[in-house]
Order: structure tokens, then C-alpha cells, then sequence
């Protein structure tokens, strides 16, 4: 592992001085995205920074609407360290929907790690956000601009155990989202779904041959009046209108791909051994699901030609309600989450 640092005039991330990680490499990365060296220097600080709502609360900060500083830890930092010049060359050779990375760094007063990546989603509300992984654990995040909180049936968790009629509003709305995030699926016209297939197919070969697992496609959509300004409209934005006549925009990025297959994984795939379509398997086999699963939510609609627009088209969900058997895989599903942290 090449761990190449450096400090810079030019770089002080919320006004403060640190030391770089393969600056070399995000350098070439930033002006190929047009992104100036000092774009973390202003619109936030260490003071700004607080904890998400994805794995493991990580804090962050957003940078306006364009970009996100996330605290790295110790084992995403190595990861970093280890994928850093892959990662580098993977987006400068072709198109993909990984989202990318602008600056990785520490922080010199505090010693904290950090990285800045592109907001690939732009801000919200959002009408439906979704988390699409390789694995049995998709959900949706945000729907109509409220955030949805995660309750899962644990095994602690007596009352959710005994039927439907002993859950919380918030599990129903939980678990409908669920349901929703496992059957969506993004329309494109034939040669828009050509080119998102083989972003979505190179990107997974490059996850799997740098042995990460773990990672997600998120989804969101939004109204264009909702979109602050230039900078706002994310990665790779899809345009379109609703059956109801809403135009919306689309935005797809593969997040949180700084997991490798570690000794901890190994050991946590054998206390999660009951669980069916888990998330904690090998690269190889995660990298294949997830492609396979996702690549299938990729539909072809040969009807979207007569719209001469370059941009694919539409989001939906292929149901409303779930039948009989997509509610017992879902129930098995569930089970499952009471072997998982997340």
C-alpha cells in the first residue's frame, strides 16, 4: 500500500491545515470535474459537522449543495489509502456512477480523518429516496420530503413478533418502504438503458476486482423546483414526468464502497448464517448480486424513443401492494434482521 501525503497552501479544509492523502491522484480527479483545489476551504466548519443517518452515524457536513465532507475511520481510511490511484484511474477512464472523491485528508489541530466526495444526489425534498443493495436490505429513505426512521424486528423486540397489529405507524411506514425499494425499477429508453447497463456492469467489475463488498445504489428523485441552483442537479440527472404529469429529476450513485473483505467481515458472516441474500459475503458474490439485482430494475422501453430528450426518463414501482408471496420473502426477510447491527 502506497500512502503518499503532502500538505498544500492551497488546501485548508474549513480553514485549517492538514495533511493530504494522494493528492496526486484526486488532484487530476478535481480538475477533470472542474472542481477548484481550495473548494473545502469555505462553507463549513469542524463546529458544522453532525452525525448521518447511514452506517454507523458517521458525522458530515455538506459544502452548499455540491459537496459532502464525511469523517473516515480507521478501517475506510486504510481502505482509501489502498483503492486510492484504482479509484483514481477507474473515473478518469470512463463513465460511472460511483460517486466521486475530491480530497481525502487529516485534520492537523484534531487528527481526525476525513474525506470529501461529490453530492451526486443534489439537495431534497425528495419525493422517494431509495437505498438499493446487493442483498435483502433495501429501503427507502425519504418519501414526499419526510425522512423515514429505521425500525427493525429484533430479536429483544418481543411485541413485533406477534403480527402486524402490535407494530408502530412508524414500523408500517418502515416496513411499506421496504416493500416499495425491492420492487422499483428505472425506465430508460433502449440506447439510455445500453448506457447505464454498462456504467452499472464496469462499476461492479472494479468493486469486485478491488475486493470491497457492502455497497449501495442509491436512488432519488426530486421536482426541478426543488433544485437550489446550477450545482444542484447531482450526478447523472434523469428527466421526466410522472403518470400525474410531474416532471421530476432521477439521480443514481453506487455510496459506501470503502468496505473490504476483512477478517471481521469473515467472522460476521458466520454469526449471521441464517440470513438469506445477506450482505456480508464475499466481493465476488456481492459484486454478482448486486449487479444482477440492480441491472434488472434497468428497464428497456422502446416507447421512450418517441422523446427525442437525451436523458432517461422515469422512476416507478412495479407494485403498490405487495401479493401474498413477496410478503412471506419479506417476512423472511425481516427475520433475518434480528442477527443484523444495522
Amino acid at each position: 500500500m502506497s500512502s503518499s501525503s503532502s500538505s498544500s497552501s492551497e488546501i485548508a479544509p474549513g480553514g485549517r491545515s492538514c495533511e493530504l492523502f494522494h493528492d496526486e491522484i484526486f488532484a487530476k480527479l478535481r480538475r477533470k470535474d472542474g472542481v477548484p483545489d481550495g473548494f473545502a476551504n469555505e462553507g463549513w466548519s469542524f463546529d458544522s459537522l453532525k452525525g448521518s443517518s447511514g452506517k454507523g452515524g458517521t458525522q458530515m457536513s455538506k459544502i452548499g449543495n455540491s459537496y459532502i465532507v464525511k469523517e473516515l475511520g480507521s478501517e475506510d481510511h486504510t481502505t482509501l489509502l489502498q483503492i486510492g490511484a484504482s479509484l483514481g484511474q477507474h473515473l478518469e477512464s470512463g463513465d460511472s456512477l460511483l460517486c466521486p472523491v475530491y480530497l481525502h485528508f487529516k485534520d492537523t489541530e484534531s487528527g481526525r480523518l476525513f474525506f470529501v466526495m461529490k453530492n451526486t444526489l443534489g439537495s431534497g425534498p425528495f419525493k422517494v429516496l431509495y437505498d438499493l443493495k446487493g442483498c435483502n436490505d433495501d429501503k427507502m429513505l425519504e418519501e414526499d420530503g419526510h425522512k423515514i426512521p429505521a425500525v427493525h424486528k429484533r430479536i429483544w423486540r418481543m411485541n413485533m413478533w406477534c403480527g402486524r397489529s402490535q407494530w408502530s405507524e412508524e414500523r408500517e411506514q418502515y416496513y411499506e418502504g421496504k416493500m416499495k425499494a425491492q420492487h422499483c425499477e428505472i425506465r430508460l429508453s433502449p440506447p439510455e438503458h445500453r448506457q447505464f447497463l454498462a456504467m452499472l456492469e464496469r462499476d461492479s467489475d472494479w468493486l469486485v476486482r478491488n475486493n470491497l463488498m457492502d455497497y449501495s445504489l442509491l436512488v432519488s428523485v426530486r421536482e426541478p423546483r426543488n433544485i437550489k441552483d446550477e450545482y444542484d442537479w447531482g450526478q447523472n440527472p434523469i428527466r421526466n414526468r410522472l403518470k400525474d404529469g410531474t416532471e421530476v429529476v432521477v439521480n443514481l450513485s453506487i455510496i459506501d464502497y470503502f468496505q473490504r473483505w476483512t477478517m471481521s467481515k469473515k467472522v460476521a458472516r458466520i454469526v449471521k448464517i441464517a440470513e438469506r441474500n445477506k450482505a456480508t459475503v464475499d466481493p465476488k458474490k456481492y459484486g454478482r448480486r448486486f449487479f444482477k439485482r440492480l441491472s434488472a430494475r434497468l428497464v428497456a422501453v422502446p416507447a421512450l424513443l418517441e422523446d427525442q430528450s437525451s436523458l432517461p426518463r422515469l422512476l416507478a414501482s412495479r407494485v403498490a401492494v405487495t401479493s401474498s408471496s413477496e410478503e412471506k420473502d419479506c417476512k423472511e426477510t425481516e427475520a433475518s434482521d434480528s442477527t443484523r447491527s444495522g
